[in-house]
């Protein structure tokens, strides 16, 4: 589907310093953004219940203009087992979110409205989001960018 496109993986990490250093000096990677997100806020990513008044912690790095993101995250109080998420771009979401079920996949929260970061823009946006998770249990969050904002 050339409407839709892998724009970030985020991956759950032990301590986000040591992480950023690492990405930055070996890899080329640069902070984009940073920001604490309380969890009651993300109603569509599964969490460990003793966690529901926590934070999850992102940090978004980038190699570059117009190149897919990482995403580091830490979830506060008590880390996660989960260990990854992928983040899709779509000009489709309506799409993707009829045939998210049909095809395997569970959806823990349906199209409402967000910001989400835009690396093209370089500038968060206003958004519609799905949250979910795949046939093997991986979170997936697809974003579509309100053309008009």
């Amino acid at each position: 589907m050339k409407d839709t496109y892998l724009q970030r993986t985020s991956i759950n990490v032990k301590d986000l310093r040591k992480s950023e250093n690492f990405y930055k000096n070996v890899l080329g990677f640069s902070k984009i953004y940073h920001k604490i997100i309380p969890l009651n806020r993300l109603s569509g990513y599964p969490i460990n219940k003793e966690n529901k008044n926590g934070n999850l912690e992102l940090i978004m790095m980038s190699q570059g203009k117009n190149k897919p993101m990482l995403g580091l995250m830490k979830i506060n109080p008590i880390n996660e087992d989960r260990t990854s998420a992928l983040v899709f771009h779509t000009t489709k979401i309506q799409h993707i979110y009829e045939n998210f079920k049909v095809y395997g996949g569970k959806i823990t929260m349906g199209i409402r409205d967000g910001e989400s970061f835009d690396f093209k823009a370089n500038k968060i946006k206003p958004s519609l989001v799905i949250m979910g998770t795949d046939v093997n249990d991986h979170f997936i969050e697809v974003i579509q960018f309100k053309e008009k904002y």
